[in-house]
């Protein structure tokens, strides 16, 4: 009789509805969080994914039930050119998009080098992002400035010196993988994990430049929050900004 009542307590108890979730979280804490409209995932507890505004979201909920919880607001091309004349990407603190967050200007070219200057909503500079063009063989590098601290290097391979063979070796596996098309013809390269470092200090971490894990509390977020706008991809983004 115990051992009935103890399956019918817990058939009840996973019968239950998931907690609620906040509608918004605060930005300034944000560990983990993504770019996209997916609010609720799809699983097998809640089918098909539900979608909202474009926004920088915060992985909550349970393996059952997660949810992606929006902590800023992407503005359109159209919103970005005319509230921030020269901005290339701005984000809003409401869903109104009455509230800026922050816009990232740009970009400038500056030799090899293209740079995304990041802004609070009064104007005043929180730092630069930098994207520094790779070689024949090499994709491009990151580099994050924040007033204060020690430039952030963003990379997806090991920064230590290699050997000769080490070299050759990856030298080699890039010329291979460049030349193996897809499917349907067209030459791509898969996204990449990138380690965003201060010497052997980890700073950040970004999968694709979708999901990103900010592992140093001092890091202005906002300087993270603008990556996933700019993209890794090896043709520059340049969002709402002209030339």
């Amino acid at each position: 009789m115990a051992f009935g009542r103890g399956r019918s307590e817990r058939a009840q108890s996973e019968a239950l509805p998931p907690p609620p979730t906040p509608a918004q979280v605060d930005w300034h804490d944000v560990r983990t969080f993504v770019l996209g409209m997916v609010w609720r995932p799809h699983t097998p507890e809640q089918p098909g994914n539900k979608f909202g505004d474009r926004a920088i979201r915060v992985p909550m909920g349970t393996e059952e039930h997660p949810v992606n919880v929006p902590c800023a607001y992407a503005g359109s091309d159209e919103q970005t050119a005319s509230r921030v004349p020269g901005a290339a990407f701005t984000l809003y603190e409401d869903p109104a998009h009455e509230r800026l967050l922050c816009s990232v200007m740009g970009p400038v070219e500056e030799g090899r080098t293209l740079s995304y200057e990041v802004r609070d909503a009064t104007g005043a500079p929180i730092g630069t992002l930098r994207r520094v063009a790779g070689g024949r063989f090499t994709r491009h590098t990151w580099r994050i400035d924040q007033q204060g601290h020690p430039q952030i290097t963003g990379a997806g391979e090991i920064t230590s010196a290699p050997t000769k063979t080490e070299k050759a070796f990856v030298t080699a596996a890039r010329m291979v993988a460049a030349a193996i098309p897809e499917a349907d013809g067209v030459k791509t390269k898969k996204p990449r994990t990138l380690y965003w470092m201060i010497g052997d200090q980890e700073v950040m971490l970004s999968e694709a430049s979708k999901k990103m894990t900010i592992t140093a509390d001092w890091l202005d977020r906002r300087l993270a929050f603008a990556f996933p706008l700019i993209g890794d991809d090896d043709k520059p983004r340049h969002g709402a900004a002209t030339s």
